[in-house]
């Protein structure tokens, strides 16, 4: 929730922001960062953030977002938090076994040449890094190359909604040779050319939009081997843990779309969060062209100061379409042994992983259900303060992968995987989200997902595989999880 209430600034008070810029403490932010710049020679990021006009952040993105430059977004609507952002300012990127060593300690360097101001105290003022990573610590497919293993980016300018607050933050580099004065009027121009577009989304309301109605037609290009491949994966990997190679393995597959016409992502985006409102909805697009987008039910890693928010979430069954029905299944799941076996698997890796950091984990000791649009999961809520200051980035990758997309033990199961999928895994299932310069941070499992090109796209959903799973059900699951990707490119 919002942590401070203050003036709004709407698009058309251009005048009123750039009083509310000339102020002493802007004046020394940019001081201090052109003095540390002349001192060593090496440029610096100077993050200005004033509160802002309530408005939509997916809106913000569309007005503000290029087709050829980098775009995010995030939502989670059940905290009333959604991000949007444009434009690289600065790109990070890593591949490798040490992927996250290497990003964390590119954003340490880069924190020590970044100089904040804000208006107001606020967590999330300043600079946020966007990104995430991929399954496994090398990509393969050629489809992946433009995310790489780890791609983290500085945007030009972020916009975020938290409750009722909403905050404007623009990203600007300083060379040695700047001036104080043409610095300070770069910022207002900056703020005055963002609150001029957004004056679009005034217009919009009045009956004018940016977009027409997408059409688009979807052709799945599902292969006449596909299940039968799926069988024969599912048979093996159940031979395997009788062998005692591991208890259980998520296998996936993938999806092949052809689309015929104009795809907007943002449209796709906004089906989602609407269709999934208690899920995370998130989209990732680098370069402009390549979209990563999904709605993901599973919290990976949420940290603020030193409490850590996780969850178990594995095991999973259909929505009934009656009261009735729906509260059967729901029993069905609780009593299910082989979803109870594949649940526990999960919490007690997350539990062993959390106490490298935390004297104790909390969490309940029998799972409850969470419910979504149109599928239900066990699900466990597992919490943990940090006995010490840990970086987040070492954290995370213990974390990931959990027994939800990975298996148990995942070591083990890790290492089948790729034989029995027979295609690169790229971000789906990876982690993706934020952290910001102040150490607070958010990230999921990005499932639900798919990765979208102007002419076709790749949909991904995966199901845990233990000893008595039955194949043919766990093709049906695969198939009720493509649907929210399926719907959001039809009807987006």
């Amino acid at each position: 929730m919002s942590e401070n209430r203050k003036h709004y600034y709407s698009p058309t008070e251009s005048s009123e922001i750039n009083s509310n810029l000339e102020t002493e403490a802007l004046d020394s932010a940019i001081h201090e960062v052109l003095k540390a710049v002349r001192k060593d020679g090496t440029p610096s990021v100077l993050s200005v953030t004033i509160p802002f006009e309530n408005l939509d952040p997916l809106a913000v993105l569309e007005i503000l977002g290029s087709d050829n430059e980098f775009q995010y977004y995030w939502e989670y609507p059940e905290e009333k938090l959604a991000i949007s952002a444009g434009r690289t300012l600065h790109k990070l990127r890593a591949d490798g076994d040490n992927r996250f060593e290497t990003i964390s300690n590119a954003i340490k360097n880069l924190k020590q040449s970044i100089v904040e101001y804000s208006s107001f105290g606020h967590s999330l003022a300043g600079v946020h890094f966007l990104g995430g990573f991929s399954f496994f610590d090398q990509i393969i497919s050629e489809k992946w190359n433009r995310f790489g293993a780890a791609c983290f980016i500085i945007p030009e300018w972020t916009f975020i909604r938290d409750g009722e607050l909403s905050l404007l933050t623009i990203n600007i580099k300083t060379n040695s040779f700047d001036k104080d004065d043409a610095v300070h009027e770069l910022i207002r121009t900056q703020f005055d050319a963002i609150s001029g577009k957004l004056l679009q989304l005034t217009k919009c309301q009045n009956g004018s939009q940016k977009n027409g109605k997408a059409s688009v037609n979807v052709n799945v290009k599902e292969d006449s081997g596909a299940r039968e491949n799926w069988v024969e994966s599912i048979l093996k990997a159940q031979q395997n843990i009788k062998n005692g190679k591991y208890n259980k393995i998520v296998l996936s597959r993938e999806l092949q779309i052809e689309l015929n016409g104009t795809v907007e992502p943002t449209r796709i985006v906004n089906h989602l969060r609407k269709e999934y409102p208690s899920c995370y909805t998130f989209l990732f697009r680098p370069d402009g062209k390549t979209s990563f987008i999904g709605s993901t039910p599973e919290r990976l890693l949420s940290i603020r100061s030193n409490y850590i928010l996780t969850e178990g979430l594995a095991g999973s069954i259909s929505r009934g379409k009656t009261a009735t029905d729906d509260t059967i299944l729901e029993k069905q799941l609780l009593n299910s042994s082989k979803d109870i076996e594949e649940h526990n698997y999960v919490v007690q890796s997350i539990q062993e992983r959390l106490l490298l950091f935390s004297d104790e984990v909390n969490f309940p000791l029998k799972p409850g259900i969470k419910k979504f649009t149109n599928v239900q999961h066990l699900y466990t809520p597992i919490s943990a303060w940090m006995n010490k200051d840990y970086n987040p980035f070492l954290i995370l990758d213990i974390m990931h992968p959990t027994p939800a997309v990975g298996g148990f033990p995942t070591s083990q199961a890790l290492e089948n995987i790729p034989e029995l999928e027979l295609y690169d895994r790229g971000w789906y299932a990876g982690p993706i989200g934020w952290i910001n310069s102040k150490g607070r941070g958010e990230f999921v499992v990005s499932i639900r997902s798919g990765i979208i090109d102007e002419k076709d796209a790749l949909f991904y959903a995966g199901c845990g595989i233990v000893e008595h799973s039955n194949p043919d059900s766990e093709w049906e699951e695969t198939k009720l999880k493509f649907i929210p990707m399926l719907t959001a490119v039809q009807h987006g």
